[in-house]
């Protein structure tokens, strides 16, 4: 995999931020609100992408890599809160999904999982050249342990409630049977977006 410049992944984000802004307000014409809000929680590269995606398709009103309200964790919360999103993808939502679950009740998370070896080559690729860059063999696995963590608090505090959490890993199959099943919505007559399975099968994506 080449390696992206890192001023050109800040410039894509700072466009990125400026697109948000602009979806946030007009979303609201053209998507009807859902009454439960719906948020993924699964760490970086595990299908998340597919996940908005998929949302999309279900006509939520679908946000991803959320750019306002960053810091402290409250302003996260407030501006989820007040948001015209109903559907949340990738950042912060794994490191508030507890706060959401007591701030917002009734809604529902979806853990996105990956197998082990194929993610961190994912995630080695995908950080490289940025100040997050995994740089050697330590620092993978310090990475990868965080991530078996946070699946394991994830399940534990859910382990009562399975009406509120859905496991999936999209890289190996789960689709629209097991996603619409969770959230009482009728499976829709295309495909279910697996973003870009073959680089997915070679663990680099």
């Amino acid at each position: 995999m080449n390696k992206i410049p890192w001023s050109l992944v800040r410039l894509y984000f700072f466009g990125f931020s400026f697109y948000q802004k602009f979806h946030h307000f007009f979303i609201p014409l053209l998507r009807k609100k859902n009454d439960t809000k719906v948020f993924c929680i699964g760490y970086v590269k595990t299908g998340t992408t597919s996940l908005y995606k998929a949302f999309n398709i279900l006509d939520y009103r679908a946000g991803h890599l959320l750019k306002r309200g960053s810091e402290p964790k409250e302003g996260w919360i407030e501006y989820i809160k007040k948001s015209n999103y109903d559907a949340f993808t990738d950042w912060p939502m794994a490191r508030i999904y507890k706060d959401l679950d007591k701030v917002i009740p009734g809604s529902k998370f979806i853990l996105t999982v990956r197998d082990k070896k194929a993610l961190i080559i994912s995630v080695e690729n995908y950080f490289k050249g940025s100040p997050w860059e995994l740089k050697n063999s330590q620092a993978s696995e310090q990475w990868l342990q965080k991530y078996e963590k946070h699946n394991q608090e994830v399940t534990k505090y859910f382990k009562d409630r399975p009406d509120q959490l859905l496991v999936m890993n999209v890289i190996k199959g789960d689709g629209w049977e097991k996603l619409c099943s969770f959230l009482n919505k009728p499976i829709p007559d295309v495909p279910f977006p697996h973003k870009n399975v073959g680089r997915y099968k070679k663990g680099v994506k």
